[in-house]
């Protein structure tokens, strides 16, 4: 952590606050990245899961990688986001998908005596052992850790390797989990890298653009003005498919609302948003797969869009 860019960006910060008033200033504060002190936390809370790992006499000795992944790893947290995403893959056990012709065989691969579900049981018993049962929810999706004043709610999940071949010398590699008894792939090393890639695009707009989204979102929740709870990761990906040129505007009310006005008109169009993906690309946004909409995240666009105007 380099303490003369943090103290210079907190810096810059609060002299662009001081210069803005009003509604302008509500959303340059919405749209700060996460404190410092925040970002301790989370990473006190990963060393102690890689704690419980080493401490267990069944995982201490398997290739296991812990990393942070979702908002907080990709710095478009707001603070009621209050759980952090931890995930634990065990390196040994791969849930692939394959072009034609291609099959576990052709990579060595034999079907797993130690499972998937072996391996959140263990995890699972890691960490209560580590932690404290009292301190710990196992769910259907993740090993919930309870925050305290060291560390924020984290949500622990067990992972395999997934890798999806569109031959045998290329493949795009992401993560396996099980929740409610299917199978879901998730692809957090391309998000991280597509996030970035679309912030520096926008000259920084668009990791502001998300937690703007996410705070409006709340306070209107707040208020009970919201007719439908989108999710997160549903705004974030909203904003990867705003086109970079809508946030090359000086103000960030004009630009959050350009791109809203930008967003309600594309949702309304199936032609548009058809292929439209989530951040990593390699999912439709818009497909019966999900689990939303393009019409709730139209309402959600809509309602938005309304509401900040009416702010003073």
């Amino acid at each position: 952590m380099d303490l003369f860019n943090d103290e210079k960006r907190d810096l810059i910060y609060q002299l662009m606050e001081k210069s803005h008033t009003g509604v302008e200033a509500k959303l340059r504060k919405w749209a700060k990245p996460p404190s410092d002190t925040e970002l301790e936390k989370i990473e006190r809370a990963e060393r102690m899961v890689k704690a419980a790992i080493k401490a267990s006499d069944v995982l201490k000795d398997k290739d296991i990688t812990v990393f942070i992944k979702g908002s907080y790893a990709n710095r478009i947290n707001i603070p009621s986001d209050s759980d952090v995403d931890i995930g634990v893959r065990l390196n040994t056990l791969y849930f692939n998908k394959y072009c034609e012709g291609l099959s576990d065989s052709d990579f060595g691969l034999v079907d797993a005596t130690y499972t998937l579900k072996d391996f959140e049981n263990d995890l699972a018993n890691a960490i209560s052992d580590h932690f404290g049962s009292e301190n710990v929810t196992v769910g259907n999706k993740a090993i919930v850790v309870h925050a305290n004043s060291c560390r924020v709610d984290a949500d622990v999940v067990a992972l395999a390797i997934h890798r999806r071949y569109t031959s045998k010398e290329n493949c795009y590699e992401g993560v396996a989990l099980k929740a409610n008894g299917k199978t879901i792939y998730n692809w957090p090393d391309q998000n991280y890298d597509n996030h970035v890639s679309k912030n520096s695009n926008t000259g920084q707009r668009h990791k502001p653009f998300i937690r703007i989204l996410k705070n409006l979102k709340k306070e209107m929740r707040d208020k009970s003005i919201l007719e439908n709870n989108v999710p997160s990761y549903l705004l974030e990906c909203l904003s990867w498919n705003v086109p970079d040129h809508i946030f090359d505007k000086e103000k960030y009310k004009e630009m959050t609302l350009d791109s809203l006005d930008y967003l309600k008109t594309a949702l309304l169009s199936d032609d548009t948003t058809k292929e439209w993906g989530e951040v990593n690309e390699l999912k439709y946004l818009f497909r019966d797969s999900q689990g939303w909409t393009s019409w709730q995240a139209y309402s959600f666009v809509k309602e938005a869009k309304i509401y900040l105007e009416g702010l003073e």
